[in-house]
């Protein structure tokens, strides 16, 4: 007897791309046919990875922290967005579907509820963050269930079932757990990555902060970092100036392998890099992005630095001064950066297959 179709919804950035693409993964291991659906930022190598999964793309927009003329455009795109999905779900009937939060959500997972009852899938979301997204907020009252990244997530509605399964990470990513942590010696490899949104002020604060280090931990340092186009050329020749050897790109494809060589991390504080970090064992600087609309991030950082295993600059504090000045102080204490290693508490390798579980508990009962 064939499987029932499951629908993922995920946004084209990577922080939902790759949670996504993990479960999907998962579903298809158990011969359960998946239908993909994101939106417009999504990338044609994004999709290809996809080339065996029903693949719709969908029109939306976000209007948190938007002007008005912005909140009517992307409202009316949001509208467009659940007349495509409801007719899209109506030819390809599911019986579950799977929400990653963010506005790609909205218009699926709302075209879902307009179904009849008799039609209508079963509707889960996850939540990747330490505090529930504005999407998933107004998603979570006709929501079945929430899986949740944490096991305190702040703004569930408390009538809405929750279950902890984690973040689903890339297997290549997974496959680090558990990880040894060696603290630096002679070489010291950091790691930048800037996310999809905030790359360009790790471009601006971090090559000068690395080259106002002294000449003795300059020697050690061994960089890769995440670059915008744009600035390649302007960080290369900060690095070179500093005689700082760096790699640098605008976008990074070998991540598992740069987490298990790095002895620190720099970068913003999204689920799934919070997610990696706790997988691979690596203390990180942690920035948080400051303009979500529910400061997801500051709430990411905020659970790794009380457990330890991070520490946190504010955006409006990220400096030069500021990160050379906590930078010398964990470089030159290399005893601080093994112990942050190892205080990760929030690591749920096995994310993608209790996710997986969750559903199917869902679509037999």
């Amino acid at each position: 007897m064939s499987k029932p179709k499951i629908a993922i919804v995920a946004g084209g950035t990577g922080g939902h791309f790759f949670p996504a693409k993990a479960l999907a993964m998962q579903l298809r291991e158990r011969n359960y046919p998946v239908v993909f659906m994101t939106d417009k930022r999504i990338e044609d190598p994004q999709l290809a990875e996809w080339n065996e999964v029903q693949q719709f793309v969908i029109d939306g927009g976000g209007i948190a922290k938007k002007s008005v003329v912005q909140k009517l455009s992307n409202g009316f795109e949001l509208l467009k967005g659940i007349a495509q999905s409801r007719k899209i779900l109506q030819n390809n009937p599911v019986a579950a579907i799977i929400g990653f939060g963010g506005y790609p959500s909205i218009p699926p997972l709302t075209a879902a509820r307009l179904l009849s009852k008799k039609r209508r899938p079963q509707i889960i979301l996850h939540e990747g963050n330490a505090i529930i997204g504005k999407a998933n907020a107004m998603l979570s009252h006709f929501a079945t269930i929430i899986a949740t990244s944490y096991p305190e997530v702040s703004g569930i509605p408390k009538h809405i079932p929750i279950k902890t399964t984690g973040l689903p990470v890339r297997p290549d990513i997974t496959a680090l757990y558990p990880s040894s942590y060696q603290a630096p010696t002679d070489t010291i490899s950091l790691l930048i990555w800037g996310g999809s949104l905030g790359a360009k002020i790790f471009g601006e604060i971090v090559p000068y902060a690395l080259a106002n280090l002294p000449i003795e931990i300059k020697q050690k340092l061994r960089i890769t970092q995440q670059v915008r186009k744009e600035d390649l050329s302007h960080v290369a020749q900060i690095y070179e100036k500093a005689n700082i050897q760096a790699t640098l790109a605008p976008f990074l494809t070998n991540v598992s392998s740069l987490l298990k060589q790095a002895h620190l991390v720099i970068g913003r504080a999204g689920g799934s890099s919070v997610s990696e970090l706790s997988l691979s064992g690596r203390p990180a600087i942690l920035v948080p992005y400051p303009f979500a609309a529910n400061q997801e991030q500051h709430y990411n950082a905020k659970a790794l630095a009380q457990e330890g295993s991070a520490w946190i600059i504010d955006q409006k504090d990220f400096s030069v001064t500021a990160l050379t000045s906590l930078l010398s102080n964990l470089l030159n204490n290399p005893d601080k950066l093994s112990k942050a290693a190892q205080s990760h508490q929030l690591v749920y390798p096995n994310a993608a297959k209790e996710l997986a579980d969750l559903i199917e508990s869902y679509i037999t009962i």
